[in-house]
C-alpha cells in the first residue's frame, strides 16, 4: 500500500481538511468539507482528479454548472483544464475522496495554502491580507504554475501581478 499522512492537514479559511495516500504517480486525497466549507473554483493544467462523496453530500461545479453529489453518483472526473469548484451546504461535515492522476506537487500545494490559512495570509476568495500574504501568494503561484491556477483573482491578472510582486520581494 502507499505512503499515508496519518493526521489531518486542516485549513480554517476554506472550512477543509486533507489527508494523503501516495501510491506510484497517484494521489489520493481525503477531504473533510465543513458545513459552509468550500474549495475555491481552480484548474490543473496537467492534472485529471476523479471526485466522489464518501459521506454527507456535497455541490460541485464544472465548467459553469453546479450539480449536487451524494456518494450513490460515483466518482465525477474533472479533466486537466477545467475549471471546478465544491462546497457543502448541507448541514453536516462531508467527506470526500480525490483520486489524483499523476500525483504531481498537489499533496505540497494543499499543505502549504493550508498552513498559510492557519497564519491568516489570504481570505475567503484568496486575495492576500497583507504585503507578507501578497508575496507569499506570488511566490506560490509561481512555483505551482503548472498544475494549480487559482481563478481568484482572475488567471489574467496574476500573470501581470504575480510576477512582479515576486520581482518586489527579492
Amino acid at each position: 500500500m502507499g505512503e499515508t499522512t496519518p493526521e489531518r492537514v486542516h485549513d480554517p479559511i476554506h472550512g477543509a481538511s486533507y489527508a494523503f495516500r501516495a501510491e506510484g504517480e497517484n494521489l489520493w486525497v481525503d477531504t473533510w468539507l465543513d458545513d459552509g466549507g468550500h474549495l475555491p473554483e481552480h484548474f490543473h493544467p496537467t492534472l485529471e482528479e476523479h471526485w466522489q462523496v464518501v459521506e454527507g453530500a456535497a455541490r460541485v461545479k464544472l465548467a459553469g454548472t453546479w450539480r449536487d453529489l451524494v456518494p450513490e453518483d460515483g466518482p465525477v472526473v474533472v479533466a486537466a483544464h477545467v475549471r471546478h469548484e465544491l462546497k457543502n451546504a448541507s448541514g453536516r461535515q462531508a467527506h470526500l475522496r480525490a483520486h489524483v492522476i499523476p500525483a504531481g506537487h498537489l499533496r505540497e500545494f494543499l499543505v502549504e495554502t493550508a498552513r498559510a490559512a492557519r497564519e491568516g495570509l489570504y481570505n475567503r476568495r484568496n486575495l492576500p491580507t497583507s504585503f507578507r500574504g501578497a508575496v507569499w501568494a506570488a511566490q506560490l503561484a509561481q512555483r505551482f504554475r503548472d498544475e494549480t491556477v487559482m481563478c481568484s483573482p482572475p488567471p489574467a491578472l496574476q500573470h501581470i501581478v504575480v510576477p512582479l510582486v515576486a520581482r518586489l520581494a527579492r
